[in-house]
């Protein structure tokens, strides 16, 4: 993902901002909050969201570009679910994003929590075992009209699965283009995998050879529900 500055470049030339103090004006934002943001590298997700959409931007072209976990393991260290005989609580990350488009990923964050009815997430889900389960955001179009920007997405991590695919399932995957969210076919006879977008104006996105190597399957996406 690229870094705050160049997320900022990028809206400044879009919108016609000259300078920090006119961004803050435009948008009531103080400039010690976003000479906070600049510090951490860090900007809320809602804001560019809300920015792009109400300027009529791409969101995936204001955020795409290759972020720092390429070629190396993620390791991700899950909350279990807390669950009571009618309510479980499910571990949600506000700061983690997968993209239909370029990717950016934390999970470094502390979890929030949002509980849910153990009937709503077996009806939504079609689940009855909730190891693992989390959710994420989804950013980008690629994946509209299954996923828009801004869905929670509930992951179930791959290993959970035994590490088996399921063809043509959602999954969040980390490569070379970044953390995606998309539909994976196998081709095991070639070597490769394609990556599918729900959007048919998106190409698909082929992976085969070293760039196959690697890569690493996060999870997958066992249902969603829109932003809340």
């Amino acid at each position: 993902m690229r870094t705050i500055n160049e997320i900022l470049d990028r809206l400044y030339k879009e919108l016609g901002i000259k300078n920090d103090a006119e961004f803050c004006r435009k948008y009531g934002i103080k400039k010690n909050t976003l000479s906070t943001w600049k510090a951490r590298n860090k900007i809320p997700y809602d804001l560019i969201d809300e920015i792009t959409q109400n300027e009529n931007l791409s969101l995936d072209w204001i955020l795409q570009g290759r972020n720092n976990i390429q070629n190396k393991k993620i390791e991700v260290k899950y909350i279990e679910p807390k669950n009571t005989e009618n309510k479980i609580d499910i571990p949600y990350y506000p700061e983690t994003y997968a993209a239909a488009g370029a990717g950016a990923y934390n999970y470094e964050e502390a979890p929030k929590v949002i509980s849910f009815t153990k009937a709503f997430l077996e009806e939504l889900l079609e689940l009855t075992k909730f190891t693992g389960l989390h959710i994420i955001n989804a950013i980008g179009d690629s994946m509209s009209p299954t996923i828009e920007s801004g869905d929670k997405l509930f992951i179930l991590p791959f290993e959970i699965e035994n590490h088996q695919i399921r063809e043509g399932g959602i999954y969040i995957i980390s490569c070379n283009n970044g953390v995606l969210v998309k539909r994976i076919y196998l081709n095991p006879f070639e070597g490769k995998i394609t990556l599918k977008s729900d959007n048919t104006e998106i190409p698909d996105i082929i992976i085969a050879g070293d760039e196959l190597n690697g890569c690493q399957i996060i999870g997958r996406v066992v249902g969603s529900i829109k932003k809340f």
